[in-house]
């Protein structure tokens, strides 16, 4: 845990820093966030997670979205999946609640609404790259949810910026630089440079969250506040990695934890296990499921149980 005790320093640039403006996340912070469980709760208690995620060459993302939301302590998690990869997502996450749809078929506004009847947090976009119609599921989802809506993935790269401008919902994106940088019509290098001001100004103009993906995850707020995460390594550098932390960020806004709280701990215990993961396997041979693994060891090192 050496790494706790570094300064901000060591994760970001110090000439992008003005006056300490930007939080470095820590066990701390994690631990008081994430509290034992009430003796009298149930499956209710804990959220009802939704995810429209997946298509035909990409089940691992539907998948790992799912059960990285169970392992982070949802009540209920359900995927609405295409049917033509259902089977595969069916077999693979038996705790999850699986709903399929013929992606060819679909009456949007009568889709989004069945997704949001279910749900009180949504997520959409991940592995959605071979889905037919998507932009259409997309933008259906943005008009009608009203509950929190995390976008990952394709739901970043064919949002569309005017219409994030009149969303209702509170929205979290959570894109890696490339995406950021394509979303933003500029170049990754650009975008590092001054990551910071890029991330809170996105954040300020647009009202919504943001969870910039990379070495050191970075959080953004609508408020204007920044939080840069500590734990991770090289190994997590893998196909799926994002997926995970997806399926927690959406795992813990379900369950009611506020939004800026929830992304504080979802990336910090993503990392957390990435960590433990690597320690195990190493960091060469690390996946996205040994991510999710090890998050009940992660839980345990950060919880009071």
């Amino acid at each position: 845990m050496d790494k706790f005790i570094l300064g901000i320093e060591d994760f970001v640039e110090p000439s992008q820093l003005k006056n300490n403006d930007a939080k470095l996340i820590t066990i701390h912070d994690v631990r008081e966030i994430i509290t034992k469980r009430k003796r009298d709760s149930h499956k209710g208690t804990y959220g009802k997670a939704a995810f429209v995620s997946g298509s035909k060459g990409m089940a691992g993302a539907a998948v790992l979205n799912l059960n990285a939301a169970l392992r982070s302590g949802s009540g209920l998690v359900k995927g609405f999946i295409p049917a033509s990869i259902y089977n595969v997502v069916e077999t693979m996450s038996l705790e999850a609640i699986t709903h399929p749809f013929n992606e060819e078929r679909l009456y949007f506004d009568e889709f989004s609404r069945e997704v949001l009847s279910f749900a009180d947090v949504v997520s959409t976009g991940s592995g959605c790259t071979n889905l037919f119609n998507y932009e259409k599921i997309l933008n259906s989802l943005l008009d009608e949810c009203l509950n929190p809506l995390v976008l990952d993935a394709e739901g970043i790269n064919l949002l569309n910026l005017e219409k994030l401008k009149n969303h209702r919902q509170e929205i979290v994106l959570t894109p890696h630089y490339g995406e950021m940088a394509r979303l933003l019509n500029k170049g990754v290098a650009e975008i590092r440079e001054n990551i910071i001001e890029t991330a809170r100004s996105f954040s300020l103009f647009y009202n919504a969250y943001l969870v910039l993906k990379g070495a050191r995850s970075l959080i953004s707020c609508p408020d204007g506040s920044i939080f840069i995460n500590t734990t991770g390594n090289p190994g997590m550098a893998t196909a799926g990695s994002g997926d995970v932390l997806t399926g927690i960020i959406t795992s813990f806004i379900g369950q009611q934890i506020d939004i800026k709280h929830a992304l504080m701990a979802a990336v910090f215990i993503h990392g957390l296990a990435g960590d433990i993961a690597a320690k195990n396997v190493g960091e060469y041979s690390l996946i996205a499921g040994d991510i999710i693994k090890y998050l009940p060891e992660a839980f345990k090192e950060i919880s009071a149980f």
